[in-house]
């Protein structure tokens, strides 16, 4: 038999096929919420008002993040500009695009003054406070409007998961 091993051309070094994995799903994206939350009273209880802010608002966005996340089936590919949607931190642009969520978040304001006076405080949570000096008042108040137990918008959002 005839030595072939010259006319062998060695095989092309192996090609990397990488397909990015996402690091947040519904149920991390939910576990992060009750993180923040809890980190959110943490920091009330101990004096850190802007910390407690910042953290408490984290949380209502991880919750909303969820809701969104579960609209993505799985092997469905998702509307570019609805995932380049979500990458905000704005609460109220957040709970519209989901619109069943939305629209459920209306009609229960309609019956519980508690829950409109809670989302009123909830949706004008601003990440850029971070770099600022929050005060107690505002601190609380957020906490207590996304916490609260029977009407909290946090509470809210995980009875509709």
């Amino acid at each position: 038999m005839a030595d072939t091993s010259r006319f062998v051309q060695p095989l092309a070094p192996a090609v990397q096929c990488f397909v990015p994995i996402a690091r947040l799903n519904r149920d991390k994206l939910r576990s992060l919420a009750a993180d923040r939350i809890e980190e959110g009273r943490v920091l009330l209880e101990n004096r850190l008002w802007t910390g407690a802010y910042y953290m408490t608002g984290l949380a209502v966005e991880c919750a909303l993040k969820s809701c969104l996340a579960s609209e993505v089936r799985e092997h469905d590919f998702p509307d570019k500009q609805f995932v380049t949607s979500m990458y905000v931190h704005n609460l109220g642009r957040l709970f519209q695009l989901n619109g069943a969520l939305w629209v459920a978040l209306q009609i229960d304001m309609q019956t519980d003054p508690k829950l409109r006076a809670n989302w009123s405080t909830v949706k004008d949570w601003d990440d850029n406070k971070r770099y600022d000096i929050v005060e107690e008042l505002e601190a609380r108040a957020l906490h207590e409007a996304a916490s609260e137990a029977a009407s909290g918008v946090m509470e809210w959002i995980r009875g509709k998961w």
